[in-house]
């Protein structure tokens, strides 16, 4: 597949070019059976089979608990899919001479990071409608009142935390160690959103509990608490907030640490 940037402003990542790689990216994702089967396998049994084991086990329904493990488990799922993936795909196709090959066709460094992004973002969304439609199914978790809010909580964060892979790409280059790179952060993300229900998390110290929550899955929470829930919109300056500033810092650093070339 020949991909060819368009002529468009100075500064300006054409987003022809942007879908043009992330269509590429998900042809190579969708032809790849073990990585989809796994990832589909690996997020359904994470997301949805731990909330589900915890709904069946309550003797009396309690929807505020089984709410509190499903965003839990969201957010380690949306850590694993957007972050993990995008750290590992990035060193691999870097490897590869891939992201070299696609610079040489004439597309900008932005658009085809770009792409990436927005391959994994969709890859995570759509992991994470298959999660809440499972419970939303078989236990007595109600839809959100405001699922479009729901809905774009869910994309805005994995749009963060794909980007926050991209750093972890430039931090460590080995495609085989960006995995393992990670774990930290996805244990680190998956206690702050409470995954490990309440018990865990009362545990930590109050300056603990309060680092996590400045993670980009703590303002997860809290917007689709307030999804789920019902209320007013101007509570959500503070996880706006938070999702912003993750996505400036992450954005600065690829644009001036990202490095396109293997290593030696």
């Amino acid at each position: 597949m020949e991909l060819k940037a368009t002529a468009l402003p100075e500064g300006v990542a054409p987003v022809r070019d942007v879908l043009a790689v992330a269509r590429l990216g998900g042809r190579l994702f969708w032809g790849d059976g073990r990585a989809v089967g796994g990832v589909a396998v690996l997020g359904v049994c994470l997301g949805a089979g731990l909330p589900l084991l915890i709904a069946a086990s309550l003797r009396s329904r309690d929807v505020e608990v089984v709410l509190g493990i499903h965003l839990g488990m969201l957010a380690m799922v949306l850590t694993i899919v957007a972050t993990t993936q995008t750290a590992v795909t990035l060193s691999t196709r870097r490897e590869m001479l891939v992201l070299k090959r696609l610079r040489a066709s004439g597309l900008r460094g932005r658009a085809i990071i770009g792409g990436e992004l927005v391959n994994i973002v969709a890859q995570a969304t759509l992991l994470s409608a298959v999660v809440s439609v499972i419970l939303y199914t078989f236990t007595y978790l109600p839809p959100p009142e405001l699922p479009l809010l729901f809905a774009a909580c869910v994309v805005a964060v994995a749009g963060v935390l794909a980007t926050i892979g991209a750093v972890f790409s430039i931090v460590t280059r080995r495609p085989d160690l960006n995995a393992p790179a990670t774990i930290p952060f996805i244990l680190a993300t998956t206690v702050g959103a409470g995954g490990y229900g309440p018990f865990v998390t009362g545990l930590l110290p109050g300056w603990v509990r309060w680092t996590l929550d400045l993670l980009p899955t703590g303002a997860m929470v809290e917007i689709a608490r307030l999804a789920y829930r019902g209320g007013e919109l101007t509570t959500l300056t503070g996880p706006v907030l938070n999702l912003t500033v993750w996505a400036l810092l992450g954005l600065v650093a690829v644009r001036f640490l990202f490095r396109w070339d293997p290593r030696r």
